[in-house]
């Protein structure tokens, strides 16, 4: 294993441009040691080798150690190029552990007139796997990417419209707090916190004991759960919209429908089932008042799904199938 210990004002990028001659099953570790860490302007930090890579804080407290930059799709067009950092097709293994990263992107304008999407993590890889524990991932629109395999434990994740999303096949969240900021262009505007173009059949974003919260916006704002790009089809390679709910908590500041096609786009999967599309198993609302009680499903959009047991158990046995552990 090559071990490498960085002080706030060194850069990650360095060390990974130093990697590229170690042999491709040398395990990385680069261990960040508290403070901010600042990524590059206006510039994606880029990671593209076989080598198996753990970045890790040295406290393994997100609070006191961060990695910070501004990127988004006004400097660079397409989403692998906007995030603050990017894993990209050759990655076999990432883990990232205990600590933040933010993209600190502000929204003035519309999107039509400014690329507003800013992600702080891509995972541009279709085979390999990424693990992220007792992380924090702050930004506005498209907080977090992932195509392939993922599994998130103990996170943080913010943002305001479609802050989690991706063409993946199979993405966990254990245990994650998921939380709606303001819009700082005005709190009458929309929020959406997944939009899940997944591979055709595949389980996509599934959602274990996580907690979904929200900052309060104005009286016309509607916050969903997630909403639908409007072009997945039945022989489309990608673009489902496939979520799982199991046992999470969600805020009454929510839409008690959770789901919404907007203007009426096209879902797909038209009706959820056990391993695909919008799906629901035990979920529960907590009031302003922190009293939690069950959801009332029928208050469901017409496209979701309540799971029961059996298609609970069906969908353990599709992801053990899977790359995730």
């Amino acid at each position: 294993m090559q071990k490498f210990f960085l002080n706030p004002d060194e850069p990650i990028s360095q060390i990974f441009s130093d990697c590229k001659n170690f042999d491709e099953k040398e395990e990385i570790l680069v261990v960040l040691k508290n403070g901010e860490h600042k990524g590059l302007d206006k510039e994606r930090i880029f990671y593209d080798l076989k080598n198996p890579l753990v970045i890790e804080s040295s406290g393994g407290n997100p609070d006191e150690c961060i990695l910070r930059s501004e990127n988004c799709e006004a400097f660079h067009k397409d989403t692998e190029n906007r995030a603050v950092i990017t894993f990209g097709e050759n990655c076999t293994r990432v883990t990232l552990k205990g600590f933040t990263i933010q993209n600190t992107h502000v929204k003035t304008l519309d999107d039509a007139r400014l690329g507003n999407q800013a992600e702080t993590l891509c995972w541009h890889n279709k085979t390999g796997f990424l693990y992220c524990e007792d992380m924090k991932f702050f930004s506005c629109q498209d907080t977090i990417h992932v195509k392939g395999f993922s599994h998130f434990k103990n996170c943080f994740v913010s943002g305001d419209v479609d802050f989690i999303w991706g063409y993946c096949h199979t993405s966990i969240f254990d245990g994650c707090t998921l939380h709606v900021c303001k819009d700082t262009r005005g709190n009458d505007r929309p929020a959406y916190v997944l939009q899940s173009r997944a591979l055709n059949s595949a389980p996509g974003f599934i959602f274990i004991n996580c907690e979904f919260t929200a900052e309060k916006r104005g009286e016309n704002s509607e916050i969903y759960i997630a909403r639908t790009e409007g072009t997945g089809k039945k022989d489309s390679i990608d673009r489902w919209d496939s979520i799982a709910l199991i046992n999470c908590t969600v805020s009454s500041i929510y839409n008690a429908a959770l789901w919404t096609c907007e203007d009426g786009r096209a879902v797909y999967p038209e009706k959820g089932s056990a391993l695909c599309g919008w799906r629901e198993f035990g979920t529960k609302i907590k009031g302003d008042d922190g009293k939690i009680l069950p959801y009332n499903s029928s208050l469901q959009e017409k496209h979701g799904y309540s799971m029961s047991q059996k298609d609970l158990d069906l969908l353990q046995l599709a992801v053990e199938k899977t790359k995730i552990d």
